[in-house]
């Protein structure tokens, strides 16, 4: 008898010490499970605030960008219009009238387009192929690079948010080149695949060594939106006179 009791004890205590172990296995868990929940919980939050911040940015660069073409259009073209309007004025006789209200026309006209451009939310009411072949044509206007541009498919980025990052990483690449590349012709792609889409950007121009470039801020702001609205981007250059080539894979959203 002393020794069943003896045994019963030992199995009680035995079972006791397994329950409490599996208890303060559990509660480790819960603990360890609580900490991982928190800590994935605040690492969203540091990637939503981080793309927030982004997608500001990318708003201001783009406003940046659209005030300073409009102040060079207006001293450029509309200034000079309006230089020769009063010139004609001051000279009564010398110009038929019709010449000056041709000018009149024009200037009126420009001032309307520049409005047009002066409106700093168009990424939000345009597409993405129309804002991309509006930033070509005033790339091709200015006369120094010829450009071209090839729509397959329909790819629209239904978040406004990821559409606003995309023009401002096209943006990025076309002033790029317009400051390196020496290039005399940009020639652009957006085609739909069914899992997104891809924006090529190429030029004929210098080329460059990408392994270092890569660290530059220009490149690094591109590969940081990239990144913040998933997509993917690969750069082929070389400093030998090939030109860039640029393929950024949207997905969908």
């Amino acid at each position: 008898m002393g020794t069943t009791n003896i045994e019963v004890v030992i199995a009680v205590l035995f079972g006791s010490l397994i329950l409490a172990l599996i208890g303060v296995f559990m509660f480790v868990m819960v603990i360890f499970y609580q900490k991982r929940k928190i800590k994935t919980i605040r690492e969203q939050q540091r990637l939503i605030a981080q793309y927030e911040q982004a997608v500001l940015k990318a708003k201001v660069e783009i406003r940046e960008e659209t005030l300073k073409y409009v102040g060079q259009e207006l001293h450029d073209n509309v200034g000079q219009v309006l230089s020769l309007i009063k010139l004609y004025l001051s000279r009564p006789g010398t110009q038929p009238k019709t010449d000056v209200k041709q000018l009149i026309d024009q200037a009126i006209t420009d001032i309307r387009l520049l409005s047009h451009d002066l409106n700093i939310n168009r990424v939000e009411q345009y597409s993405l192929s129309d804002f991309i072949e509006q930033e070509l044509n005033k790339v091709h206007k200015a006369g120094l690079v010829k450009t071209s541009f090839e729509n397959t498919g329909f790819c629209e980025p239904s978040n406004i948010q990821n559409r606003l990052m995309i023009s401002r990483i096209f943006q990025e690449c076309i002033n790029n080149i317009l400051k390196h590349a020496e290039a005399k012709h940009i020639f652009v792609k957006l085609v739909a695949e069914n899992d997104g889409c891809i924006l090529s950007i190429a030029d004929d121009g210098v080329g460059f060594e990408t392994d270092s470039t890569f660290t530059g801020a220009g490149l690094i702001n591109i590969y940081d939106r990239v990144n913040l609205i998933r997509g993917n981007i690969k750069i082929d250059s070389s400093s030998n006179g090939g030109g860039t080539h640029i393929q950024l894979r949207i997905p969908q959203d």
